[in-house]
């Protein structure tokens, strides 16, 4: 584990290497876990499933980093977690890149105030919330008003992408949608409502817009001036 200090010493970034060091962050000190704003998980090789809530209580966390993670297929979200607890309070931006198994990102119901979502280059990734493993925690210990504060997703080289959500979700602060090479991807979870007043920017492929499944026509309309060529 590397740890760096930054401006006056009272901000702290961390990398992991491995799952047993991630576990670590639990049993952090109190003083230690406010400093932590950045984390980075880097190049795990041995870990197929990786538990996220360790990082869950740290009240300053505003950054997720998870890199080159080849063998690491699941995220676990804990049955057992506390209702009403203020997991990722502080979280805003979530960066995952060449994580080549993981399947899905559900974790991210957790995170109430995350405002960017970058996935790239992760071959197996089928869908970002996984509607079995949100039915597997009660609505009340899930956030209710999922990706409330997202302003940006940015989905890239994901071959195996079909889904973001499956039921079509407000964005009420969503500014942009990015979405490069991935051709499985045909349906947005966005209906006439969602985004009111953005300006909501949605850049692709032109073959991929030409492919894309509205939930009805009033919501093609809506958004169809929102297209840009990436």
């Amino acid at each position: 584990m590397e740890a760096l200090f930054l401006e006056y010493l009272n901000v702290l970034t961390l990398a992991f290497r491995s799952a047993s060091e991630l576990e670590k962050a639990s049993r952090f000190n109190k003083f230690f876990s406010c400093a932590i704003e950045h984390v980075s998980l880097l190049d795990f090789r041995d870990s197929r499933s990786l538990n996220i809530l360790a990082l869950a209580n740290l009240p300053n966390l505003y950054s997720i980093k998870c890199t080159n993670c080849m063998d690491l297929k699941e995220v676990r979200i804990e049955s057992n977690i506390v209702e009403g607890a203020r997991y990722f309070h502080s979280l805003r931006y979530v960066g995952l890149t060449y994580c080549k198994q993981m399947r899905d990102v559900s974790w991210v119901i957790f995170a109430p105030r995350l405002e960017k979502l970058l996935i790239r280059g992760c071959n197996s990734l089928e869908e970002i919330i996984s509607e079995e493993k949100v039915d597997e925690v009660t609505e009340s210990k899930a956030n209710k008003k999922l990706f409330s504060r997202l302003e940006e997703l940015d989905l890239c080289r994901l071959p195996k992408m079909k889904i973001i959500y499956y039921h079509a979700l407000p964005f009420p602060q969503l500014k942009k949608i990015s979405i490069v090479k991935c051709p499985m991807l045909k349906k947005l979870p966005l209906n006439s409502n969602s985004a009111k007043g953005q300006r909501l920017i949605i850049k692709g492929e032109k073959g991929w817009w030409k492919d894309v499944e509205w939930e009805d026509e009033s919501t093609r309309t809506a958004f169809l001036p929102s297209f840009r060529l990436q």
